[in-house]
């Protein structure tokens, strides 16, 4: 008696459910691809619109009495460094130097020199360079600005031992330098 066994005759392969996860796989990629376009067309109205808009704002713009027809954002960001540089310019101009001078005549002691001033319009403040005779000198006009109504936002940035010649014959000094700020 001989046995045969054909293992061949069953499919190695659900086919039906081969075909069910193909198809559920293709329908899953028809709707994304149905998804993609729908978004792809909303984006291509909206930039239309937007386009349209941009093209009606030009001719406003282009229609306004005294408006430039190269109007441009680079044109447009040289324009505002200038007005920014005039604006500098106007500020500078409208320090006023005796104001400050007088005002600094006032608070320092005779003990004390002003070497340097330099005015920051930015910042609205000022650096000093000072010499002083002594410390207590030194201390008394700081003291000073600190007293007075509008230059009291004096902050001391340095000092040192300053040895100058005077009349032939050394002398020792105290160098420093303040900045004063809402000076102006």
């Amino acid at each position: 008696m001989e046995i045969k066994l054909n293992l061949a005759s069953k499919p190695y392969l659900n086919k039906q459910s081969v075909r069910l996860w193909i198809l559920f796989g293709c329908t899953l990629m028809l709707l994304l691809l149905i998804f993609n376009g729908f978004h792809a067309y909303q984006n291509y109205r909206q930039l239309g619109l937007l386009e349209n808009l941009f093209k009606e704002l030009e001719t406003q713009v282009a229609s306004v009495p005294g408006a430039p027809a190269n109007y441009s954002l680079e044109n447009h960001a040289v324009v505002r460094e200038r007005i920014a540089l005039a604006n500098g310019v106007a500020a500078a101009d409208q320090f006023r130097w005796t104001k400050l001078l007088s005002r600094f005549e006032e608070l320092i002691p005779e003990d004390v020199s002003l070497r340097s001033i330099r005015p920051n319009f930015k910042e609205r403040s000022v650096q000093l360079t000072c010499v002083a005779r002594d410390v207590p000198a030194m201390t008394l006009f700081v003291d000073n600005l600190l007293g007075s109504d509008d230059l009291n936002q004096a902050y001391l940035q340095n000092h040192a031992e300053v040895e100058s010649q005077l009349g032939g014959r050394s002398q020792v000094q105290i160098g420093f330098s303040l900045q004063i700020r809402e000076a102006f």
